[in-house]
């Protein structure tokens, strides 16, 4: 499996967990993007999982690509889990000063519109919720065509 947050990091020259801190927004997302694709027709070459964030699916390239996944038959998974879990997730779960504005808000509104992207693109919905990534990944596995 390949997780496009890790290759996106590592072309920026940072840490996963502080790309989006120490890069501006709009540099990430053109790499994030242009990493995205890539994996993607690698994925197809060479039979690899892909992970990749939501943010990503704001690209028309990238939903294209995700289109066409699954037109080869290929499967596109929605991972989901519910606002508090990845708020908690996100680092977004501890107290903020009332100067950042009302930051919660501003996330739920965020992954509203990426989930119903994510929904479209997607012919199964995983809830991580309360599970692992192996757990996740043993779910997707059980339900793919052919077992």
């Amino acid at each position: 499996m390949v997780d496009l947050a890790e290759v996106v990091a590592q072309e920026l020259g940072t840490r996963p967990e502080l790309a989006l801190v120490a890069i501006p927004e709009a540099r990430y997302r053109v790499v994030e993007s242009a990493a995205a694709l890539r994996l993607l027709a690698e994925a197809e070459r060479f039979r690899r999982v892909v992970a990749l964030g939501s943010g990503c699916v704001t690209d028309e390239r990238v939903r294209q690509e995700l289109r066409a996944v699954e037109g080869r038959g290929d499967r596109v998974v929605a991972l989901t889990a519910t606002v508090r879990c990845l708020a908690s997730r996100n680092g977004l779960n501890a107290p903020r000063s009332m100067a950042l504005g009302n930051v919660h808000h501003e996330f739920v509104q965020m992954l509203h519109a990426r989930e119903a992207a994510c929904r479209e693109l997607a012919s199964m919905r995983v809830d991580t919720t309360d599970i692992s990534p192996r757990q996740a990944a043993a779910a997707i596995t059980a339900s793919s065509p052919g077992r």
